[in-house]
């Protein structure tokens, strides 16, 4: 019962994201020779992709990112840093690929 209000008062829909972190989980659990994922390993890597994803729908730019992830640009750059996530300064050509 906590967990559920705690989910709707955070603006989190648990019906649509439950059934893709337990995919995730499944699939990450049956990896061969892999350990058990701890907490603070999915929440890493949580939040490298959604910088990433951040990044990408921005173009690279940072400070748009940053303004997208309700964070300051320097916060930004220090969770890039940590994660090893260095910007690309890549031309998109209008078919949506690299020239």
């Amino acid at each position: 019962m906590t967990v559920q209000i705690e989910r709707q008062a955070s603006g989190l829909n648990g019906s649509l994201l439950e059934p893709l972190f337990e995919e995730l989980y499944r699939r990450a659990s049956q990896t061969p020779g892999a350990a058990r994922i701890s907490l603070r390993s999915w929440v890493d890597l949580a939040e490298a992709w959604r910088i990433t994803c951040a990044l990408r729908d921005h173009r690279g730019n940072r400070s748009a990112a940053a303004r997208a992830l309700g964070i300051g640009r320097r916060t930004l750059y220090s969770k890039m840093e940590r994660h090893g996530i260095s910007p690309t300064w890549s031309v998109w050509s209008s078919n949506g690929g690299l020239r």
